[in-house]
């Protein structure tokens, strides 16, 4: 029997939100959680990097981030330090999850193929949802995976897709109880970009969500790099549905639940 042990850590809470009287809901007091997983030899691994103060899209959002939130904080908690974390595992690349990989400049970065190539055919405007300055100075720390793939024995990559073209979550053997890192599967945001009229994205982008979008010849040197790195091939499979996740598992982990805030450990 396997036992890791998942800590989940609060990094802060952002509300998302647009000014005016738009049909474009308001998110608020979402709170951002990224993972420690603590596996029985003793190595950490951490699954997400939450979100920056400063890259929050939407002209009237915010966040608000104590500093025993910080990330570095939050692992030396747990007698861990950033120069420890050799495995960070991105469930996607939107910019509430990936922030904080500067911490890990040394680390490898496991994220899904599906998720790079999914940058090249986005939903219109979608783009704002990634900052690859977040990342894309990273990116040959990158382990690209092709499907499912055992990370090590009792951590699973699961390529679930759907929030994102490839998104992933994690199967982790915690003793008795099997649980599910869900990321934000299975819930998709595409319908959000079609809430407003063109008209009101291109103002938008020209305007004050300008810092939200890339420069023009980021696309190209992502496409550049991606068509030459190397592919480890996982087990290929269609996009689980809800009901193959919740099989899976004993216990379901949202990465934005709330109830997180009362849970230490899994």
């Amino acid at each position: 029997m396997i036992k890791n042990i998942i800590y989940p850590l609060l990094t802060g809470f952002f509300t998302v939100a647009f000014k005016g009287d738009l049909k474009f809901p308001k998110v608020e007091n979402i709170p951002s959680f990224i993972f420690l997983i603590m596996t029985p030899s003793g190595e950490p691994v951490l699954v997400d990097t939450g979100f920056a103060l400063n890259h929050i899209p939407a002209p009237d959002s915010w966040g608000k981030r104590e500093p025993h939130q910080e990330i570095p904080v939050l692992l030396e908690k747990h007698g861990v330090k950033t120069t420890d974390i050799k495995k960070v595992v991105q469930t996607h690349l939107h910019w509430d999850h990936a922030a904080g990989l500067k911490y890990f400049p040394h680390a490898d970065i496991y994220i899904q193929a599906a998720e790079i190539e999914g940058l090249f055919s986005l939903v219109k405007y979608e783009e704002s949802s990634f900052c690859p300055d977040h990342w894309f100075n990273l990116r040959d720390k990158f382990i690209l995976i092709d499907g499912d793939y055992e990370l090590m024995p009792g951590i699973t990559l699961l390529r679930t897709g759907g929030h994102t073209s490839g998104h992933q979550a994690l199967k982790v053997e915690c003793g008795d109880k099997t649980a599910i890192l869900l990321g934000d599967s299975p819930f998709s945001y595409e319908w959000l970009w079609t809430l407003e009229p063109e008209s009101f994205w291109d103002v938008y982008r020209g305007g004050e969500g300008k810092k939200f979008f890339w420069q023009e010849t980021l696309l190209h040197e992502i496409e550049k790099w991606f068509m030459a790195a190397k592919i480890i091939q996982g087990t290929k499979h269609n996009d689980y549905t809800v009901e193959d996740i919740k099989r899976m598992g004993d216990v379901h982990i949202f990465s934005h639940d709330p109830s997180l805030l009362k849970t230490e450990s899994i």
